[in-house]
């Protein structure tokens, strides 16, 4: 028997929406830090916490409404990771010297954009998963 056999999808949208809360603190710490010096660094921030609701909307009360609503939501969660990748590796490459190890260690963090990204797609996958 399988560990993940008879494991409702309400538990992973409630790990999603837990996880989106974790990694959303984190990206407001990191942006907070950079002094939120473009506009961009607002959506990740924002986008957190919509994300977690939806998660945890998918997870109390699964209708049609909610269920496109929430895939919609993650998304948008999944382009901002998407997005957020590439404007991070925009920013170590401008740093002197671009990709080095140096500034890839101290420059912007482009592995927590891509975490955004998969934990979105993994939110939305499990939403179109459960819908067949």
């Amino acid at each position: 028997m399988d560990a993940w056999d008879g494991w409702p999808f309400a538990r992973l949208y409630l790990l999603v929406a837990v996880a989106f809360l974790v990694v959303g603190g984190q990206v407001f710490l990191f942006h907070w830090r950079a002094a939120f010096r473009a506009k961009s660094m607002y959506g990740p921030v924002v986008m957190a916490p919509i994300i977690a609701a939806a998660g945890v909307a998918a997870a109390i009360a699964r209708t049609d409404v909610i269920g496109w609503t929430a895939t919609a939501v993650f998304a948008v969660g999944f382009v901002d990771g998407l997005i957020g990748l590439v404007l991070h590796l925009r920013g170590v490459a401008r740093r002197v010297g671009g990709f080095t190890l140096r500034n890839v260690m101290a420059g912007p963090p482009f592995l927590l954009p891509l975490a955004f990204g998969a934990l979105a797609l993994t939110g939305g996958l499990a939403v179109v998963w459960q819908a067949w």
